[in-house]
Formats: C-alpha cells, sequence, structure tokens
C-alpha cells in the first residue's frame, strides 16, 4: 500500500515540475519574440512624450476603411480621424497659420497609420506605405507655405544605442522619399528618439508595446 502511495506522489510530483517546465519555455519564447522586434516600429500608433498627438496610429485603425477625405477638390483615400485627415482639418482650420511660433506646433503629433518598415529594416516600406507618403507630400504641395518635421520612436526593449540608429535612419528614410517627391524643403527636420518617450514596460506583451513603435510628423516653423 505504501509502495502504491509513493508511486502516486512520484507520478505527480514529475507532472508538475513538467508544467512548470513548459510554462517557463513559453515565457522565455515570449521574452525572445519581444527582443527580436525592439525595433520593429509600427508606423502609426500613439501616445509617446509629445502628448497631443491627433491620431490613434495603428492600433487604433484595426478594421477601419478607407474613406474619401477632401483635400482642397481633390480626393486622397484614408481613415476618417486619420493622419491625412486630421492634418487637412487643421490646415483647413487656420492652425497652422494662426501659430505665432514652433512652441505652437511642436506638441500636436500626427502618427502615421498606414506606413509601416519591414521587420529590422529602416529603407524597406511594408505593402500599402507608400500610399500615404505619397498623401502626406500631396498635402505639402496644396500647402506650400507649410513646414513638417518627421519623428521616429521605438519601444523600450533591446539596445537603446540600436533603438536610436534605427528610429533616426527610419526618419531620415522618410524625409528622402519626401525630397524625391518634391516636397523636401517643407521637411525642416527628420529625429530619431528611440525609447525617449515610450510609456510602456520592457516586460509587457509585445501587442502591449506596439503602441510605442511609431513614427509619426508635426507641423513646424
Amino acid at each position: 500500500m505504501k509502495k502504491i502511495v509513493l508511486g502516486i506522489a512520484l507520478a505527480s510530483f514529475v507532472i508538475s515540475c513538467k508544467k512548470i517546465q513548459a510554462g517557463s519555455n513559453k515565457g522565455v519564447l515570449r521574452m525572445d519574440e519581444g527582443t527580436e522586434r525592439y525595433s520593429d516600429i509600427e508606423i502609426g500608433s500613439n501616445a509617446n512624450a509629445h502628448e497631443t498627438s491627433a491620431t490613434g496610429g495603428a492600433a487604433a485603425t484595426a478594421g477601419k476603411s478607407d474613406v474619401a477625405i477632401d483635400l482642397n477638390g481633390t480626393e486622397l483615400k484614408g481613415y476618417k480621424g486619420g493622419l491625412e485627415d486630421s492634418m487637412i482639418s487643421f490646415l483647413k482650420s487656420d492652425g497652422y497659420k494662426n501659430a505665432a511660433d514652433d512652441a505652437a506646433l511642436k506638441d500636436r503629433w500626427y502618427d502615421f497609420d498606414k506606413v509601416n518598415f519591414k521587420m529590422g529594416s529602416s529603407n524597406q516600406l511594408e505593402a500599402g506605405s507608400a500610399e500615404q507618403l505619397q498623401n502626406l507630400a500631396a498635402i505639402l504641395k496644396a500647402y506650400p507655405d507649410v513646414k513638417i518635421k518627421i519623428g521616429g520612436y521605438t519601444d523600450k526593449t533591446g539596445d537603446e544605442a540600436v533603438n536610436k540608429k534605427i528610429s533616426q535612419d527610419r526618419a531620415n528614410f522618410i524625409k528622402a522619399e519626401l525630397g524625391k517627391a518634391g516636397v523636401g524643403a517643407q521637411v525642416l527636420a527628420a529625429e530619431g528618439y528611440g525609447s525617449d518617450f515610450a510609456k510602456v514596460p520592457a516586460e509587457a506583451s509585445d501587442a502591449e508595446r506596439a503602441v510605442d513603435r511609431k513614427m509619426s510628423v508635426r507641423f513646424a516653423k
């Protein structure tokens, strides 16, 4: 009888150990995924230190469909309340014209909600990204006196020096693409902030940290 009880106890102990080990491996896998994606900036999500960003970015646009956005008689395709819609509305309200200086504009950022870089790349865009850059160029051409600044951001995972570099390189890439579109003179600066303004802890899930990986644009003077 004692042998039977001992055998059952031993079997239970082995099963418990296997469960713990399985759970530990799963945790390691999640950590590895986060490390792999430390610099995978999802262009367009809100909530960096520039508190008054006007758009919600990629995380907020899931499931949304394009609508027609009027740019002074020209039709653009974008999300209602997205980057194009918000920037055009601000310009039409004379918000830019009435801003006394750059200080009045520096905290209002618009997150790209369609432009996405390929994993680990700073010069290759995912399919479908070019249209939003073309739309931004069209907005600048419609308002030739307007100036902008590009910002790049990462989450808190990974090496910060690498985060700064890839966010800077991506900001420079967008600036260069706008230059090719003929509006380079209207882009005053491009800056990579790395994880300086990230709010979600590095230990959070990849989905939670996605909000900190973004590219943004603001008006400037």
